[in-house]
């Protein structure tokens, strides 16, 4: 209830005894009269209040008052006459009680333990000690509870139940004005004299705090205290006494506890708010009905059989599910009404109502596409996604500005710049550094473990594509033109298992993977990447027996991969986000960042002319593997990625290891892939 000031100790003393008979708190600033009871309340075998004569009237805190003696104490409590008056500077009652315990704790079989509880204004702790004495810190309380600034209600119970320590139960309840809930404190007291005197000191602040226009917790009257109390020990204020009892750093501070209560009604407005507008879907029939059934579920499971009731709880389990499935559906829903998937469902439609209407018979290479899935027209290679453009007066710049970007000398320049000379602009590609990523090295790397940066890679990167269709690009030169770029792509090796051209397709999966449903297609982004041998590797491959392990033993997987599958596996790929500290990723992925990871069984090997292609189909990977990966996808943008790929050493003279190519994606972004059938038209 709101607290009404009093001016005078007379109105005090009326409106104290108004409380005792209606529940209802009054109190006066600096009133010491406030603090007298002549008529205390009393508690019979039913807990109903009522009023009674006691031989000795009890102070506020704890020593007689008025025309009586001294009432009796109960262990523990601290007066200014006896041995522990060292605590009355610091607090206006100390005492030991048993407290219930919180959560999981509270129906535990010690559920009730020995805490020592402290007064102090309207500030309420325990502590995890039992006696004053053997508490090590004073500021770090176990628990505070400041009365002032939250609704109470304190209450005494006399009536015996079991698992109390004692009959003498003090119960104070709490009202949380942010989520709406009560909560109380459970202290079980040493005597009935104990039980009264917190009684009184507690229920002093019974009733709703009165808050000021500038959120200052107003109208809250001091505590009344004996004359000899207040000249040996001045009670500070209520905010003074807020910042003296939590100066320590692990204990919460009361002005913190302020902010933070409002940015949580804050947040709970927000959230009732949303509920209402989703409520507002629901039709007051159906609303009633679901009230109307709750209800009767409830009357029947107190009433009926255990039958009854499992078959209740049955039905209550199976409703929750179904609500949340809908929730689930609904934000699918929504998610899906942007982005690639949501152009290539306009486009079925739109092909679908073309198919309907009549039309005049066409050549069979304009008939329209009406099956995403074979891939509406080929397109030259490297013209879904931007190459990163080179900074400005660069070496780079000077030898575009001399030479086409598809001609030989452009495609060795962009391999040969520094990631200094490329601009990092948002969806976009270009090389990457090969000296990245660390790689095996001899001897005994069993043993030694020893990595250290690539050499070189074995191929440069001629292009890159970003393509999204409703299934996978199993064959790139189904929807792409292979590039010919004379004196690049036409070279011969010396060796006839040993291409000019290496294509990897990565397949990632465009729809949520799901653990019970195997796919390995459907909607897939697929990320061709075209490489061309170095001329450096061109250089090594004239002398075999010459050249560097990483390019024998990658002219022995060219001769082997196609036909064993065990060989074929060694082929690694690697992906590594730069600077992934200041990304936010969670740190038990940050442990993988650079991690390679064999391709086996996902991996297909198919030989062409010219070129080998090499497709990992990520859809065949382990479940949590693929939804990892599918989690990631939407933060691409956010992040600088570098993939790698190599083929794994075991032996010493096949180290040390080299990447074979690469790639620096530059903040991808999967809502911009180019949907086959759609955004392809114009290309």
């Amino acid at each position: 209830m709101p607290q009404t000031p009093a001016n005078t100790a007379e109105e005090a003393n009326k409106s104290i005894n108004t409380y005792y008979s209606n529940r209802y708190r009054t109190g006066s600033s600096g009133s010491a009269a406030a603090a007298y009871v002549q008529n205390s309340p009393s508690v019979d075998e039913d807990d109903s209040f009522y009023d009674g004569d006691h031989d000795a009237e009890v102070s506020f805190y704890g020593h007689g008052g008025g025309g009586g003696g001294g009432a009796a104490l109960a262990p523990g409590e601290l007066t200014p006459t006896n041995n522990n008056n060292k605590w009355m500077g610091q607090y206006d009652l100390v005492g030991s009680m048993w407290k219930r315990r919180f959560g999981l704790g509270r129906n535990a079989d010690r559920n009730w333990v020995m805490r020592c509880f402290t007064l102090s204004g309207p500030i309420l702790c325990y502590h995890e000690e039992s006696e004053i004495e053997s508490v090590a810190d004073p500021s770090k309380p176990r628990a505070l509870l400041n009365l002032s600034k939250v609704e109470t209600i304190a209450e005494m119970h006399s009536k015996q139940k079991p698992g109390l320590p004692t009959q003498d139960l003090l119960t104070i309840n709490i009202y949380d004005p942010i989520v709406h809930a009560k909560r109380k404190w459970e202290m079980c007291c040493t005597s009935k004299e104990q039980q009264l005197l917190w009684y009184k000191a507690i229920n002093y602040y019974d009733g709703k705090p009165v808050i000021s226009s500038n959120d200052k917790f107003m109208g809250v009257p001091e505590p009344p205290v004996s004359p000899y109390v207040r000249n040996s020990c001045p009670t500070p204020d209520i905010m003074t006494t807020s910042v003296l009892r939590t100066s320590s750093r692990d204990a919460p501070m009361i002005d913190d506890v302020e902010i933070i209560a409002k940015a949580a009604a804050k947040a709970a407005e927000i959230l009732m708010v949303n509920q209402q507008k989703q409520m507002k879907n629901y039709s007051n029939e159906m609303m009633a009905l679901i009230v109307v059934g709750v209800n009767m579920l409830i009357y029947f499971a107190r009433n009926g059989s255990e039958q009854t009731y499992k078959a209740i709880q049955f039905i209550m389990n199976a409703f929750v599910l179904y609500i949340a499935h809908q929730n689930m559906t609904s934000t699918t829903a929504a998610k899906s009404q942007r982005g690639p998937k949501a152009r290539a469902a306009k486009s079925k439609i739109i092909t679908a109502e073309r198919e309907d209407t009549p039309r005049s018979p066409l050549a069979k290479d304009q008939q329209p596409i009406s099956n995403l899935s074979s891939f509406a027209k080929k397109i030259p290679a490297g013209t879904t996604i931007p190459r990163a453009s080179p900074t400005k007066n660069s070496e780079l710049a000077k030898q575009l500005q001399v030479h086409d970007r598809n001609s030989s000398q452009a495609i060795r320049a962009y391999a040969a710049a520094p990631t200094t000379d490329i601009e990092v602009k948002p969806h976009s590609y270009a090389n990457t550094d090969a000296r990245a990523f660390q790689l095996r090295v001899g001897p005994n790397y069993k043993k030694n473990k020893q990595k250290a940066p690539s050499p070189p890679a074995l191929y440069d990167l001629l292009s890159m594509d970003f393509l999204y269709a409703d299934s996978p690009l199993k064959n790139t030169a189904d929807k792409f033109r292979i590039p010919s770029i004379p004196g690049i792509t036409d070279v011969s090796t010396g060796h006839a298992h040993i291409p000019p051209m290496l294509i990897i397709n990565t397949w990632l999966p465009g729809e949520e993977p799901s653990m019970f449903q195997k796919s390995t297609d459907g909607e897939t982004y697929s990320i061709p990447m075209v490489f061309v041998l170095s001329q450096e590797t061109l250089r090594q491959l004239k002398d075999i027996d010459t050249a560097s392990p990483g390019v024998k033993l990658w002219s022995e997987w060219c001769r082997r991969a196609e036909n064993e599958p065990d060989f074929r596996g060694r082929f690694k790929c690697m992906g590594m986000i730069e600077n992934i500290e200041s990304t936010g990723v969670p740190k038990f992925i940050q442990g993988y960042n650079g991690k390679p990871a064999l391709v086996t069984k996902s991996g297909t090997f198919t030989r062409h002319e010219n070129y080998i292609e090499f497709s990992i189909n990520v859809n065949m990977w382990a479940f949590l593997a693929k939804k990892g990966l599918f989690t990631l996808v939407p933060t691409f943008p956010d992040f600088i990625f570098n993939v790698g790929f190599t083929i794994e050493a075991r032996k010493d003279e096949e180290m040390p290891e080299v990447l074979l190519g690469g790639c620096r994606l530059m903040n991808l972004d999967p809502d911009k892939a180019v949907v086959d059938g759609v955004d392809d038209v114009e290309i």
